[in-house]
């Protein structure tokens, strides 16, 4: 799992629940894809889930729109980075993450309604 800093606070994310980062301000020399997990930083050092739902740009220019979800503690945002397995252990709590992360969403999306 990639590794994304945005510059932004972590109230902005919350806030809008979406961002828009270009490739170049990425650091990967990869491109990320549509459906792919990461783990996003904000500018207050705090650690988000974040999936790819969208990647605009003519294939030289890429941009990434990106669903936040919930922030993670620093364990979690390891655990999620690592390139082994999650541990049995810790999938309940991952679950729970992300589900928390898509209950704020949807009731960004209520709100606004």
């Amino acid at each position: 799992m990639e590794l994304v800093h945005v510059r932004l606070t972590a109230a902005d994310l919350a806030g809008s629940g979406r961002v828009v980062v270009p490739h170049a301000h990425t650091g990967l020399r990869q491109a990320l894809l549509v459906g792919e997990d990461l783990v996003v930083t904000d500018q207050d050092g705090e650690f988000h889930a974040a999936t790819v739902v969208a990647v605009d740009g003519d294939g030289h220019d890429l941009e990434y729109h990106l669903k936040i979800g919930a922030r993670l503690p620093v364990d979690l945002a390891a655990q999620r980075m690592n390139d082994v397995d999650i541990e049995p252990e810790n999938a309940d709590i991952h679950d729970v993450v992300d589900l928390l992360g898509d209950l704020r969403d949807t009731l960004r999306h209520i709100d606004r309604a």
